[in-house]
């Protein structure tokens, strides 16, 4: 993983933002807005199921032929998280995010982004303290499963901070409770990636978020949202109100060493632009607004 760590930061674009095109055809467009890297994503019809054999060489060749390398791996989301309260839930997956981790590692990513605890809509009694406790500690578990495959495989484990409502006790949402979480584990083996949009929705300020994670951010997921209704909108760069400047300042202050995702996947209200267009517009904002190395 030396490599990768040292290698010169680039600017790498999601595939779910063309969600409703073919993984190939994704690349395609990815690549010709001049992105050189990717973040590949787990919902339909891009890796929602796991390639092999010829299946996997076709995504590897096709990444190829249009320029592109794998920078992260986004694993699925919904009920697919590390502190899933029940445990033959959390067994489940755990065998979903070792094989997301493999993948990854077949495709050359670096890391590889889980989502550590579910959505509080998919629990019974999540205010109850002891489903809260019972959350963390299948965290710890997970990552202790996990750790040893993230290894094998040469993958960063990534965990995101989500943009989930917050009466002040659901835990593990923030970069402040994500940080201390995975102190004692390998760096190699389990970092953070930072939400912009996430941060916001939830009542964080990116800024603080980036400075928080500080040496364990790997990955961003850099997406705008509106300032005084931020409901995880994944609009482009300045399609929000962001503080651009502010949140580059912060990466560099921090040394950020992973690299910087965008994760557009929606116009702003009331404007209609394509895919390619949105994919365009966050390009030549990252380019003015400095937002990559």
């Amino acid at each position: 993983m030396s490599s990768k760590d040292n290698a010169r930061m680039e600017i790498s674009y999601g595939t779910v933002g063309f969600r409703d095109y073919s993984l190939e055809h994704a690349f395609e467009k990815i690549a010709a807005v001049g992105f050189t890297l990717v973040e590949l994503s787990s919902m339909e019809p891009h890796l929602d199921d796991i390639p092999t054999g010829a299946s996997l060489e076709r995504v590897k060749k096709s990444m190829r032929e249009c320029g592109l390398r794998a920078g992260t791996v986004h694993a699925p989301l919904g009920e697919n998280v590390l502190g899933a309260p029940e445990e033959s839930w959390r067994i489940e997956k755990v065998g979903v995010c070792s094989d997301y981790l493999r993948l990854s590692g077949e495709l050359g990513a670096g890391g590889t982004v889980i989502h550590p605890v579910p959505n509080p809509m998919l629990l019974e009694n999540v205010e109850h303290i002891g489903q809260e406790q019972a959350i963390v500690d299948a965290v710890r578990r997970s990552l202790d499963d996990l750790v040893p495959v993230a290894i094998e495989s040469g993958v960063r484990m990534l965990l995101e901070n989500l943009p989930y409502e917050n009466d002040g006790h659901y835990p593990l949402l923030s970069m402040t409770e994500l940080r201390p979480l995975i102190e004692p584990y390998p760096q190699e083996a389990v970092g953070l990636v930072v939400d912009t949009g996430h941060a916001w929705t939830s009542g964080h300020n990116p800024v603080g978020e980036i400075k928080a994670a500080g040496e364990r951010l790997w990955g961003t997921h850099l997406q705008d949202v509106d300032g005084e209704n931020p409901q995880d909108n994944h609009w482009a760069p300045t399609q929000g109100n962001l503080n651009w400047h502010a949140i580059r300042q912060a990466l560099l202050d921090v040394n950020y060493r992973g690299n910087w995702t965008f994760e557009v996947i929606r116009p702003r209200d009331g404007h209609n632009e394509s895919p390619d267009e949105l994919a365009h517009i966050t390009f030549e904002a990252a380019s003015k607004l400095e937002l990559h190395p």
